[in-house]
């Protein structure tokens, strides 16, 4: 186990936040068991119990690219929230996987949209 997992630095910088953007390169399957523990670290933290979490599956355009459903059972997400205009029960926290290519610019806008009507 590394540091990073250990003492999670990015607790420092995550206070009274709207939402959280989860980036993980999806064609790097060689670090999703540590994308995995870190997601599921803020997933389970009391103070983000409420916060919605956008997971980006990033580098869709490489060759060596996942899919949405490889990286959801790789990340351990079993069910989600949904794509669309969601209306939640009280308790429900907004989550959901979107892939994307920031480099090539797509999947972005529509992702960013889902987070934004959370927040």
């Amino acid at each position: 186990m590394d540091v990073w997992l250990v003492h999670h630095p990015w607790r420092c910088y995550v206070k009274n936040i709207d939402g959280i953007v989860f980036l993980v390169d999806s064609s790097d399957i060689e670090r999703f068991p540590k994308a995995r523990c870190e997601l599921h670290t803020v997933l389970s933290s009391e103070e983000f119990a409420k916060v919605p979490v956008l997971v980006l599956g990033n580098k869709i355009d490489c060759p060596a690219a996942v899919s949405e459903e490889y990286l959801r059972y790789a990340l351990g997400l079993g069910a989600t929230t949904g794509k669309g205009l969601m209306t939640l029960n009280v308790g429900v926290r907004p989550i959901e996987v979107f892939m994307c290519s920031v480099t090539g610019r797509c999947g972005m806008g529509e992702a960013l949209r889902w987070l934004a009507q959370y927040m």
